[in-house]
Protein backbone atom coordinates (compact mmCIF):
# COMPACT_ATOMS: atom_id res chain seq x y z
CA UNK A 1 0.00 0.00 0.00
CA UNK A 2 1.11 3.40 -0.96
CA UNK A 3 2.50 5.47 1.70
CA UNK A 4 0.67 9.14 2.64
CA UNK A 5 3.36 10.79 2.67
CA UNK A 6 5.36 9.94 0.15
CA UNK A 7 2.62 10.59 -2.11
CA UNK A 8 2.10 14.03 -1.13
CA UNK A 9 6.20 14.80 -1.61
CA UNK A 10 6.17 13.17 -4.99
CA UNK A 11 3.01 14.99 -5.99
CA UNK A 12 3.92 18.66 -4.82
CA UNK A 13 7.76 18.60 -5.64
CA UNK A 14 6.78 17.10 -9.27
CA UNK A 15 3.78 20.46 -9.72
CA UNK A 16 7.05 22.50 -8.61
CA UNK A 17 9.47 21.36 -10.76
CA UNK A 18 7.08 21.32 -13.32
CA UNK A 19 6.21 24.71 -13.41
CA UNK A 20 9.28 26.02 -12.94
CA UNK A 21 10.62 24.05 -16.01
CA UNK A 22 7.56 25.25 -17.81
CA UNK A 23 8.47 28.72 -16.66
CA UNK A 24 12.39 28.45 -17.67
CA UNK A 25 11.12 27.46 -20.95
CA UNK A 26 8.60 30.28 -21.58
CA UNK A 27 11.49 32.36 -20.83
CA UNK A 28 14.39 30.88 -22.53
CA UNK A 29 11.87 31.07 -25.35
CA UNK A 30 11.25 34.48 -25.15
CA UNK A 31 15.03 35.98 -24.72
CA UNK A 32 15.75 34.09 -27.63
CA UNK A 33 12.91 35.40 -29.75
CA UNK A 34 13.55 38.90 -28.69
CA UNK A 35 17.35 38.70 -29.28
CA UNK A 36 16.79 36.83 -32.26
CA UNK A 37 14.46 39.72 -33.48
CA UNK A 38 16.71 42.23 -32.30
CA UNK A 39 19.42 40.52 -35.19
CA UNK A 40 16.63 40.53 -37.84
CA UNK A 41 15.87 43.63 -37.47
CA UNK A 42 19.57 44.99 -37.54
CA UNK A 43 20.19 42.83 -40.26
CA UNK A 44 17.17 44.22 -42.61
CA UNK A 45 18.56 47.76 -41.88
CA UNK A 46 21.86 47.12 -43.44
CA UNK A 47 20.53 45.05 -46.55
CA UNK A 48 18.41 48.37 -47.22
CA UNK A 49 21.41 50.89 -46.60
CA UNK A 50 23.27 48.59 -49.17
CA UNK A 51 20.44 48.58 -51.17
CA UNK A 52 20.32 52.16 -51.08
CA UNK A 53 23.80 52.97 -51.67
CA UNK A 54 23.71 50.90 -54.92
CA UNK A 55 21.03 52.48 -56.23
CA UNK A 56 22.65 55.88 -55.53
CA UNK A 57 26.33 55.51 -55.09
CA UNK A 58 26.87 59.21 -54.83
CA UNK A 59 24.73 59.57 -51.88
CA UNK A 60 25.64 58.91 -47.78
CA UNK A 61 28.70 56.02 -47.15
CA UNK A 62 27.81 52.86 -45.49
CA UNK A 63 29.43 52.82 -41.80
CA UNK A 64 30.57 49.40 -41.50
CA UNK A 65 33.45 50.28 -38.75
CA UNK A 66 32.20 48.31 -35.87
CA UNK A 67 30.28 45.91 -37.62
CA UNK A 68 32.98 43.20 -36.82
CA UNK A 69 30.50 40.36 -36.67
CA UNK A 70 28.69 41.02 -40.09
CA UNK A 71 29.18 40.63 -43.63
CA UNK A 72 27.90 40.63 -46.94
CA UNK A 73 28.15 39.78 -50.56
CA UNK A 74 26.61 42.10 -53.34
CA UNK A 75 26.23 39.51 -56.61
CA UNK A 76 25.37 41.18 -59.72
CA UNK A 77 24.53 38.75 -63.00
CA UNK A 78 25.93 36.03 -61.23
CA UNK A 79 29.83 37.33 -60.05
CA UNK A 80 30.61 39.25 -56.91
CA UNK A 81 30.00 42.93 -57.48
CA UNK A 82 31.00 43.85 -53.07
CA UNK A 83 31.78 41.60 -50.30
CA UNK A 84 32.73 42.66 -46.89
CA UNK A 85 34.31 39.96 -44.28
CA UNK A 86 33.60 37.37 -46.50
CA UNK A 87 35.69 34.01 -46.00
CA UNK A 88 33.83 31.56 -47.71
CA UNK A 89 30.74 32.60 -50.47
CA UNK A 90 27.73 33.09 -48.34
CA UNK A 91 24.59 30.86 -49.52
CA UNK A 92 21.93 33.06 -51.41
CA UNK A 93 19.40 29.94 -52.78
CA UNK A 94 17.07 31.43 -50.32
CA UNK A 95 14.89 34.56 -49.85
CA UNK A 96 14.41 36.05 -46.27
CA UNK A 97 15.57 34.99 -43.15
CA UNK A 98 18.21 31.70 -42.57
CA UNK A 99 20.53 30.42 -40.53
CA UNK A 100 23.52 28.53 -41.89
CA UNK A 101 26.95 27.49 -39.87
CA UNK A 102 26.33 30.35 -36.55
CA UNK A 103 25.17 32.56 -38.57
CA UNK A 104 21.87 34.87 -39.34
CA UNK A 105 21.94 35.25 -42.90
CA UNK A 106 19.15 38.04 -44.88
CA UNK A 107 18.86 37.24 -48.62
CA UNK A 108 16.70 39.90 -51.09
CA UNK A 109 16.73 41.01 -54.33
CA UNK A 110 16.82 44.76 -55.62
CA UNK A 111 16.77 44.93 -59.48
CA UNK A 112 19.97 42.84 -61.15
CA UNK A 113 21.70 42.87 -57.67
CA UNK A 114 21.82 39.97 -55.19
CA UNK A 115 22.31 41.40 -51.94
CA UNK A 116 23.38 38.53 -48.87
CA UNK A 117 24.00 39.87 -45.24
CA UNK A 118 24.84 38.05 -42.76
CA UNK A 119 25.70 38.30 -38.77
CA UNK A 120 27.52 35.53 -36.45
CA UNK A 121 25.51 34.74 -33.64
CA UNK A 122 27.77 32.35 -31.67
CA UNK A 123 27.46 34.57 -29.17
CA UNK A 124 23.87 34.51 -28.80
CA UNK A 125 23.79 30.48 -28.90
CA UNK A 126 26.53 30.66 -26.17
CA UNK A 127 23.91 33.09 -24.19
CA UNK A 128 20.90 30.82 -24.50
CA UNK A 129 23.07 27.79 -23.35
CA UNK A 130 24.40 29.37 -20.56
CA UNK A 131 21.22 30.88 -19.33
CA UNK A 132 19.21 27.43 -19.59
CA UNK A 133 22.87 26.27 -17.18
CA UNK A 134 21.67 29.11 -15.07
CA UNK A 135 18.22 28.64 -14.64
CA UNK A 136 18.50 24.80 -14.18
CA UNK A 137 21.10 25.29 -11.57
CA UNK A 138 18.62 27.88 -10.26
CA UNK A 139 16.01 24.96 -10.53
CA UNK A 140 18.31 22.29 -8.98
CA UNK A 141 19.07 24.39 -5.72
CA UNK A 142 15.22 25.21 -5.42
CA UNK A 143 14.33 22.24 -5.76
CA UNK A 144 16.23 20.89 -2.93
CA UNK A 145 14.73 23.61 -0.98
CA UNK A 146 11.53 22.78 -1.63
CA UNK A 147 12.04 19.44 -0.78
CA UNK A 148 13.35 20.17 2.66
CA UNK A 149 10.59 22.78 3.52
CA UNK A 150 8.21 19.97 2.03
CA UNK A 151 9.27 17.31 4.28
CA UNK A 152 8.57 19.43 7.12
CA UNK A 153 5.54 20.64 6.43
CA UNK A 154 4.35 16.99 5.09
CA UNK A 155 5.21 15.79 8.65
CA UNK A 156 3.67 18.56 10.49
CA UNK A 157 0.41 17.56 7.98
CA UNK A 158 0.36 14.21 8.69
CA UNK A 159 1.61 13.61 12.13
CA UNK A 160 -2.21 13.98 13.64
CA UNK A 161 -3.28 11.41 11.30
CA UNK A 162 0.25 8.44 12.44
CA UNK A 163 -0.30 9.33 15.45
CA UNK A 164 -4.26 8.44 16.02
CA UNK A 165 -2.78 5.36 14.37
CA UNK A 166 -0.67 4.46 17.10
CA UNK A 167 -3.48 5.85 19.95
CA UNK A 168 -5.69 3.05 17.71
CA UNK A 169 -3.72 0.14 18.33
CA UNK A 170 -3.67 1.56 22.07
CA UNK A 171 -7.09 1.49 22.39
CA UNK A 172 -7.62 -1.92 19.91
CA UNK A 173 -4.97 -3.53 22.71
CA UNK A 174 -7.19 -1.99 25.89
CA UNK A 175 -4.14 0.10 26.83
CA UNK A 176 -6.42 3.05 26.46
CA UNK A 177 -10.53 4.48 25.75
CA UNK A 178 -9.72 7.75 23.72
CA UNK A 179 -7.21 9.57 21.47
CA UNK A 180 -5.56 12.48 22.56
CA UNK A 181 -3.13 13.83 19.65
CA UNK A 182 -2.47 17.48 19.52
CA UNK A 183 -4.13 19.00 16.15
CA UNK A 184 -2.22 20.72 13.41
CA UNK A 185 -5.15 22.21 12.35
CA UNK A 186 -8.78 22.24 12.58
CA UNK A 187 -9.66 18.74 9.97
CA UNK A 188 -7.12 17.16 12.67
CA UNK A 189 -8.92 18.44 15.35
CA UNK A 190 -12.51 17.43 14.25
CA UNK A 191 -11.31 14.05 13.13
CA UNK A 192 -9.66 13.24 16.54
CA UNK A 193 -13.52 14.71 18.38
CA UNK A 194 -15.78 12.40 15.81
CA UNK A 195 -13.04 8.90 16.27
CA UNK A 196 -13.41 9.78 20.14
CA UNK A 197 -17.56 10.05 19.58
CA UNK A 198 -17.59 6.59 17.84
CA UNK A 199 -15.03 4.77 20.41
CA UNK A 200 -17.72 6.22 23.07
CA UNK A 201 -20.79 4.70 21.24
CA UNK A 202 -18.66 1.42 20.63
CA UNK A 203 -17.43 1.53 24.26
CA UNK A 204 -21.50 1.57 25.61
CA UNK A 205 -22.66 -1.12 22.76
CA UNK A 206 -19.88 -3.76 23.88
CA UNK A 207 -21.10 -2.99 27.30
CA UNK A 208 -24.60 -3.67 26.20
CA UNK A 209 -23.19 -6.68 24.63
CA UNK A 210 -21.65 -7.90 27.37
CA UNK A 211 -24.29 -7.61 30.06
CA UNK A 212 -26.74 -9.28 27.29
CA UNK A 213 -24.33 -12.06 27.16
CA UNK A 214 -24.22 -12.72 30.97
CA UNK A 215 -28.02 -12.26 31.58
CA UNK A 216 -28.99 -14.77 28.24
CA UNK A 217 -26.38 -17.49 29.90
CA UNK A 218 -28.13 -17.19 33.72
CA UNK A 219 -31.56 -17.14 32.07
CA UNK A 220 -30.65 -20.26 29.61
CA UNK A 221 -28.66 -22.13 31.66
CA UNK A 222 -30.98 -22.17 34.72
CA UNK A 223 -34.19 -23.75 33.28
CA UNK A 224 -32.10 -26.41 31.08
CA UNK A 225 -30.60 -27.36 34.34
CA UNK A 226 -33.47 -27.78 36.35
CA UNK A 227 -34.59 -29.61 33.19
CA UNK A 228 -32.06 -32.38 33.14
CA UNK A 229 -32.12 -32.49 37.38
CA UNK A 230 -35.91 -33.38 36.83
CA UNK A 231 -35.53 -35.97 33.94
CA UNK A 232 -32.92 -37.64 36.09
CA UNK A 233 -35.22 -37.93 38.93
CA UNK A 234 -37.88 -39.08 36.36
CA UNK A 235 -35.70 -41.72 35.12
CA UNK A 236 -34.76 -43.44 38.33
CA UNK A 237 -39.03 -43.38 39.35
CA UNK A 238 -39.88 -44.78 35.61
CA UNK A 239 -40.73 -48.67 35.42
CA UNK A 240 -41.08 -48.87 31.72
CA UNK A 241 -38.41 -49.37 29.24
CA UNK A 242 -40.21 -47.27 26.70
CA UNK A 243 -40.65 -44.33 29.49
CA UNK A 244 -36.86 -45.05 30.27
CA UNK A 245 -35.71 -44.74 26.65
CA UNK A 246 -38.37 -41.48 25.75
CA UNK A 247 -36.74 -40.06 29.11
CA UNK A 248 -33.07 -40.83 27.60
CA UNK A 249 -33.78 -39.18 24.32
CA UNK A 250 -35.06 -35.99 26.07
CA UNK A 251 -31.59 -35.55 27.88
CA UNK A 252 -29.94 -36.06 25.23
CA UNK A 253 -31.43 -33.50 23.25
CA UNK A 254 -31.31 -31.35 26.26
CA UNK A 255 -27.68 -31.80 26.89
CA UNK A 256 -27.29 -30.97 23.09
CA UNK A 257 -28.80 -27.99 23.59
CA UNK A 258 -26.89 -27.06 26.85
CA UNK A 259 -23.65 -27.74 24.90
CA UNK A 260 -24.49 -25.38 21.94
CA UNK A 261 -26.00 -22.90 24.38
CA UNK A 262 -22.18 -22.92 26.16
CA UNK A 263 -20.57 -23.03 23.05
CA UNK A 264 -22.55 -20.13 21.65
CA UNK A 265 -21.80 -18.37 24.77
CA UNK A 266 -18.59 -19.09 24.69
CA UNK A 267 -17.83 -17.20 21.04
CA UNK A 268 -19.96 -14.48 22.54
CA UNK A 269 -17.77 -13.92 25.33
CA UNK A 270 -14.59 -14.45 23.28
CA UNK A 271 -16.10 -11.36 21.16
CA UNK A 272 -16.99 -9.35 23.58
CA UNK A 273 -13.65 -9.82 26.11
CA UNK A 274 -13.13 -6.09 27.29
CA UNK A 275 -9.15 -5.65 26.44
CA UNK A 276 -8.53 -4.78 29.88
CA UNK A 277 -9.20 -8.41 31.06
CA UNK A 278 -5.81 -8.89 29.57
CA UNK A 279 -2.65 -10.06 31.94
CA UNK A 280 0.50 -11.32 31.20
CA UNK A 281 0.44 -14.93 31.89
CA UNK A 282 2.83 -17.97 31.66
CA UNK A 283 1.93 -19.71 28.48
CA UNK A 284 3.70 -22.90 29.11
CA UNK A 285 1.54 -23.71 32.38
CA UNK A 286 -1.60 -23.23 31.08
CA UNK A 287 -1.16 -25.36 27.67
CA UNK A 288 0.61 -28.02 30.51
CA UNK A 289 -2.81 -27.46 32.41
CA UNK A 290 -4.80 -27.78 29.50
CA UNK A 291 -2.74 -31.55 28.78
CA UNK A 292 -2.95 -33.02 32.11
CA UNK A 293 -6.89 -32.55 31.81
CA UNK A 294 -6.87 -33.91 28.55
CA UNK A 295 -4.22 -37.11 29.38
CA UNK A 296 -6.55 -38.17 31.96
CA UNK A 297 -9.46 -38.24 29.47
CA UNK A 298 -7.22 -40.22 27.02
CA UNK A 299 -5.03 -42.43 28.63
CA UNK A 300 -3.93 -44.64 25.94
CA UNK A 301 -2.56 -42.03 23.65
CA UNK A 302 1.18 -41.20 24.01
CA UNK A 303 1.69 -37.36 24.49
CA UNK A 304 4.92 -35.70 22.78
CA UNK A 305 5.52 -32.70 24.72
CA UNK A 306 8.03 -29.69 23.65
CA UNK A 307 7.43 -26.85 25.97
CA UNK A 308 10.04 -24.37 27.47
CA UNK A 309 9.28 -22.88 30.50
CA UNK A 310 8.37 -19.45 30.92
CA UNK A 311 6.75 -18.53 27.84
CA UNK A 312 4.54 -15.56 28.59
CA UNK A 313 2.33 -13.21 26.76
CA UNK A 314 -0.94 -11.12 27.34
CA UNK A 315 -3.78 -12.88 27.10
CA UNK A 316 -7.30 -13.94 29.00
CA UNK A 317 -6.01 -17.13 30.05
CA UNK A 318 -9.23 -18.75 31.21
CA UNK A 319 -10.17 -18.44 27.44
CA UNK A 320 -6.85 -19.40 25.72
CA UNK A 321 -6.69 -22.40 27.82
CA UNK A 322 -10.50 -23.57 26.22
CA UNK A 323 -8.61 -23.07 22.93
CA UNK A 324 -5.42 -24.86 23.68
CA UNK A 325 -7.75 -27.91 25.67
CA UNK A 326 -10.10 -27.64 22.47
CA UNK A 327 -7.55 -28.39 19.79
CA UNK A 328 -5.76 -31.05 21.95
CA UNK A 329 -8.99 -32.90 22.58
CA UNK A 330 -9.92 -32.95 18.70
CA UNK A 331 -6.21 -34.09 18.16
CA UNK A 332 -7.25 -36.87 20.71
CA UNK A 333 -10.37 -37.97 19.22
CA UNK A 334 -9.11 -38.10 15.44
CA UNK A 335 -5.95 -39.46 16.03
CA UNK A 336 -4.97 -43.73 14.58
CA UNK A 337 -4.83 -46.11 17.29
CA UNK A 338 -1.11 -46.24 18.71
CA UNK A 339 -0.20 -43.32 17.09
CA UNK A 340 1.09 -40.16 19.68
CA UNK A 341 -0.47 -36.60 19.74
CA UNK A 342 2.37 -34.08 19.52
CA UNK A 343 2.27 -30.51 21.52
CA UNK A 344 5.01 -27.61 21.01
CA UNK A 345 4.79 -24.17 22.23
CA UNK A 346 7.61 -21.94 21.13
CA UNK A 347 8.64 -18.33 20.82
CA UNK A 348 9.68 -16.72 17.09
CA UNK A 349 10.57 -13.18 16.66
CA UNK A 350 7.51 -10.84 18.17
CA UNK A 351 5.23 -14.09 18.28
CA UNK A 352 3.83 -17.42 20.38
CA UNK A 353 3.31 -20.32 17.89
CA UNK A 354 1.42 -23.08 19.39
CA UNK A 355 0.82 -26.03 17.92
CA UNK A 356 -0.89 -30.14 18.16
CA UNK A 357 -0.55 -32.50 15.80
CA UNK A 358 -1.75 -36.07 15.32
CA UNK A 359 -2.02 -38.67 12.52
CA UNK A 360 -5.19 -39.31 11.59
CA UNK A 361 -7.45 -38.61 8.02
CA UNK A 362 -6.81 -35.25 6.89
CA UNK A 363 -9.48 -33.14 6.26
CA UNK A 364 -10.42 -32.26 2.27
CA UNK A 365 -8.55 -29.72 0.91
CA UNK A 366 -12.09 -28.10 0.11
CA UNK A 367 -13.23 -28.47 3.40
CA UNK A 368 -10.26 -26.46 4.85
CA UNK A 369 -11.58 -22.89 4.46
CA UNK A 370 -14.84 -24.25 6.07
CA UNK A 371 -13.58 -25.88 9.44
CA UNK A 372 -13.76 -22.91 11.72
CA UNK A 373 -17.18 -21.66 10.96
CA UNK A 374 -20.17 -22.03 13.33
CA UNK A 375 -21.70 -25.75 12.96
CA UNK A 376 -19.74 -26.83 10.10
CA UNK A 377 -18.90 -30.25 9.97
CA UNK A 378 -16.14 -32.13 8.18
CA UNK A 379 -17.32 -35.54 6.22
CA UNK A 380 -14.76 -37.08 8.68
CA UNK A 381 -16.23 -35.12 12.28
CA UNK A 382 -17.03 -37.58 14.82
CA UNK A 383 -21.24 -38.21 15.61
CA UNK A 384 -20.93 -36.61 18.91
CA UNK A 385 -19.80 -33.33 17.76
CA UNK A 386 -21.77 -29.69 17.14
CA UNK A 387 -19.46 -28.02 14.79
CA UNK A 388 -18.65 -25.49 17.19
CA UNK A 389 -15.50 -26.52 18.83
CA UNK A 390 -13.30 -25.06 15.98
CA UNK A 391 -15.50 -21.67 16.22
CA UNK A 392 -14.96 -21.22 19.44
CA UNK A 393 -11.07 -21.63 18.74
CA UNK A 394 -11.24 -19.35 16.01
CA UNK A 395 -13.24 -16.47 17.91
CA UNK A 396 -10.66 -16.72 21.25
CA UNK A 397 -7.61 -16.39 18.79
CA UNK A 398 -9.35 -13.31 17.00
CA UNK A 399 -9.85 -12.07 20.37
CA UNK A 400 -5.80 -12.04 20.57
CA UNK A 401 -5.22 -10.30 17.41
CA UNK A 402 -3.68 -14.25 16.59
CA UNK A 403 -4.72 -16.24 13.61
CA UNK A 404 -5.19 -19.94 13.47
CA UNK A 405 -4.21 -22.31 10.59
CA UNK A 406 -4.84 -25.95 9.78
CA UNK A 407 -2.05 -27.54 7.68
CA UNK A 408 -1.21 -31.36 6.55
CA UNK A 409 2.09 -32.58 5.35
CA UNK A 410 1.63 -36.57 6.27
CA UNK A 411 0.38 -35.11 9.96
CA UNK A 412 -2.56 -33.06 10.73
CA UNK A 413 -1.42 -29.87 12.22
CA UNK A 414 -3.56 -27.03 13.52
CA UNK A 415 -1.46 -24.03 14.84
CA UNK A 416 -2.31 -21.14 16.75
CA UNK A 417 0.16 -17.44 16.16
CA UNK A 418 -0.16 -15.47 19.01
CA UNK A 419 1.72 -11.67 19.39
CA UNK A 420 3.13 -11.02 22.92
Amino acid sequence: MKSLRRAIERYYLSIFILSMCAMAVVFLVTVERLTMNQIDQDLYAFANDLIQFLENPSGELIAIFGKKDYSFQVIENGKTYASYNVTDKLPAGHEGFAIDDYKRIYATTSGTYRVIVAKNIKDHFILIVTLSLVLGSIILILSILIHRFGLKLTSRMIQPIEEIGKQMDDVSRGLAKQIQIEPTSQEAHILQEQINDALTRLHNTMEELREFASSLSHQLRNPLASARAQIEVMLKEAKSEETKMELLSVMKNINRMVQITSGLLLIARAQHQREDSFQEEDLSVIVLESVEQVMQRFPQIDFVLDVPAEIKARCVSGLLSHAFLNLVENACKYTEEGKSVEISLKQQDAAVIFSVSNHGEPVAKEEREKIFERFYRAKNAKNEGLGLGLAVVKAIVDLHHGKVQYSYNGVNRFTIHLPK
